[in-house]
């Protein structure tokens, strides 16, 4: 029997805190002295077919990405262990219910019971069928303090637009810098997953490295640099029910208290909880009789936080800031006549039924009749799969942004093509730029 992580995704296009997931679980094995040579590395997707030596493998994410036609897929030389379990997935809660109610789904949990849940409403679900689960938070709130922050900057990474007009001057005559979490890896670069993890190492070693504050609106920013000990703000326009647990670290502002952020926040002394955190991740890995007396107390200390958020359904906030759409349409589609032809930029094959559905039950005379996307071709709702570029052989389409990682590459191409702002509208959320501050000073200068 080994020991086992996972290495990659399955695909080129990713958010760098997933990977730091797994770099989380790395850092606990090293903990508990485990030899590189007795852990097995596979793919998440490869948890459903995998064939081999019996693995006890940790499992810090969404349970969605290891189920196959309503029922839990995983194989059965996996032993898993949930560490950090998220249920609130973008299903509406009905889903979830039918989910936990197909009685092999339950038998399952049962079985590999306690469930360590990442936030309060996951923990809710499996606390309402009876099935033993705790709160946990995630493991990337385990890494260690930093020995010495080096950095004198503001770092915005991944900061929602509507936080511009609240940031104060002293802020922004900072010195600031910039990053994103999302990223591209070649095929070849996910083949090799220690050059992955070197990467998102680093990419966080760049915070220790040059932040003094940061400001984001991504989880596994918040919650790591919280651990390094970097003060954070963590703003994010519509907050959903899985963010929730790190409410016991640091305050969440929602777009509502954007005005309300206290823009000189000192890092919070979380270490005697990042200790039992990592005692109960091991005691569950090593199956002791701690457990239950360890698992409680950390579940009461999440459900004793300040809860100062309105939290969304996460059904919400995933799918997908369609008021934006919606102040859209009204100005731009209001008084159109006949047919609107319309593409989505950034689907896969739930939110592209959700935003079909979104747009045409408002606007019956809208019509699909493309889908762009770089990497991939084909069909999907019965309508092309084209490259972006092809934008420019079609006059009168809208264009409709839906994902986060496909928000800057669309803003350059229509600033390129020089598209106006009445042919398209990014729904996804949008992010602080060195434009957007640029911009800003321009503005004010003029006032």
């Amino acid at each position: 029997m080994k020991y086992g992580n996972f290495c990659n995704q399955g695909t080129t296009n990713i958010n760098i805190g997933d990977y730091l997931q797994f770099l989380a679980i790395s850092h606990l094995y090293k903990q508990m002295g485990i030899p590189e040579c007795d852990i097995c590395y596979i793919g998440q997707r490869d948890a459903i077919h995998y064939k081999g030596e019996r693995l006890v493998l940790p499992i810090n994410t969404s349970i969605h990405l290891f189920v196959k036609n309503g029922r839990i897929a995983i194989s059965p030389d996996i032993i898993p262990v949930f560490l950090g379990l998220v249920i609130t997935t973008a299903d509406n809660d009905d889903d979830i219910d039918a989910f936990l109610q197909d009685r092999y789904n339950y038998d399952y949990f049962l079985c590999h019971s306690p469930i360590g849940c990442r936030d309060e409403t996951t923990y809710e679900y499996f606390t309402r069928y009876g099935i033993p689960s705790y709160i946990n938070g995630c493991l990337t709130a385990a890494f260690p303090k930093a020995s010495k922050l080096q950095g004198d900057n503001v770092v915005f990474t991944d900061a929602p637009k509507d936080l511009l007009q609240w940031i104060p001057d002293s802020i922004l005559s900072s010195n600031i810098m910039f990053t994103t979490q999302q990223h591209y890896f070649s095929e070849e670069d996910i083949k090799d997953y220690r050059k992955v993890f070197h990467f998102v190492q680093s990419s966080y070693d760049f915070f220790i490295q040059n932040a003094r504050l940061i400001v984001t609106s991504r989880l596994h920013v918040a919650l790591p640099c919280t651990a390094y000990g970097i003060p954070v703000i963590l703003a994010k326009d519509i907050v959903d029910t899985r963010f929730s647990f790190i409410e016991r670290y640091l305050p969440i502002y929602s777009r509502k208290q954007y005005k309300d952020i206290n823009w000189f926040p000192k890092a919070p002394d979380i270490e005697p909880l990042k200790e039992r955190l990592v005692s109960l991740a091991i005691s569950r890995i090593k199956t002791t009789m701690e457990t239950a007396k360890i698992s409680g107390l950390i579940t009461s200390e999440f459900k004793e936080r300040n809860k100062q958020t309105a939290y969304e359904n996460s059904h919400v906030s995933i799918h997908k800031n369609g008021y934006k759409f919606d102040d859209y349409a009204k100005i731009f589609w209001g008084s159109k006549k006949g047919v609107i032809e319309y593409a989505l930029w950034g689907v896969n094959n739930d939110t592209a039924e959700y935003w079909r559905n979104h747009i045409e039950s408002q606007y019956p005379s809208a019509k699909l009749v493309v889908i762009f996307d770089r990497y991939k071709q084909g069909e999907l709702l019965g309508v092309p799969i084209q490259n972006p570029e092809t934008l420019t052989d079609m006059t009168g389409l809208f264009t409709v942004v839906c994902a986060v990682s496909a928000s800057d590459d669309a803003l350059a191409l229509f600033r390129r093509l020089r598209i106006t702002e009445d042919r398209y509208v990014i729904v996804a959320d949008c992010f602080i730029s060195q434009d957007d501050l640029t911009c800003k000073e321009f503005e004010d200068e003029e006032i």
